[in-house]
């Protein structure tokens, strides 16, 4: 009959495999979970630039839809109909007009001369309306900034 010590012999080469399978078992765990939130990193990334892209290249319509507007009626309703759209995929509009002049926000594309000290580094004029989606500037505020010059 065998003793003890050697039945405890036995069963080594088979405890030490199970041992072996667990933390292989537990490290492809880790690794798939890893690759999940990886994946969903990356479809959330492209969801974000795919609707970046698509709002950046509506922006030239709305812009001329702004233009139609103001030369008659006509198109007010398709004008709000696609800015409502683009609401729903995050865009929000700013205005600039009064505001002191921001670079991270606004664009200068001239300068006016103004009268009053307090007018100089304001926007006085908005060219087009700056945009943000997702709380990101996708296009600043296309202004004309206020330069007070002393007169002598």
């Amino acid at each position: 009959m065998r003793s003890n010590a050697a039945t405890h012999l036995d069963f080594e080469p088979q405890v030490e495999e199970i041992t072996d399978e667990r933390q292989a078992l537990r490290r492809a765990s880790v690794e798939l979970e890893a690759a999940r939130a990886r994946v969903e990193r990356d479809a959330e990334r492209i969801h974000d630039e795919t609707r970046t892209r698509l709002v950046a290249e509506l922006l030239p319509v709305l812009d001329n839809l702004d233009r139609a507007i103001a030369a008659g009626d006509g198109v007010r309703l398709v004008r709000e109909q696609l800015a409502g759209v683009l609401r729903g995929y995050g865009l929000e509009r700013f205005d600039a007009a009064g505001a002191r002049f921001d670079p991270r926000e606004h664009e200068a594309m001239t300068m006016v001369p103004v009268d009053s000290p307090a007018a100089d580094g304001t926007v006085v004029e908005q060219w087009q309306p700056g945009y943000r989606i997702g709380g990101r500037l996708l296009r600043p505020a296309r202004v004309s900034v206020g330069r007070y010059r002393q007169r002598f």
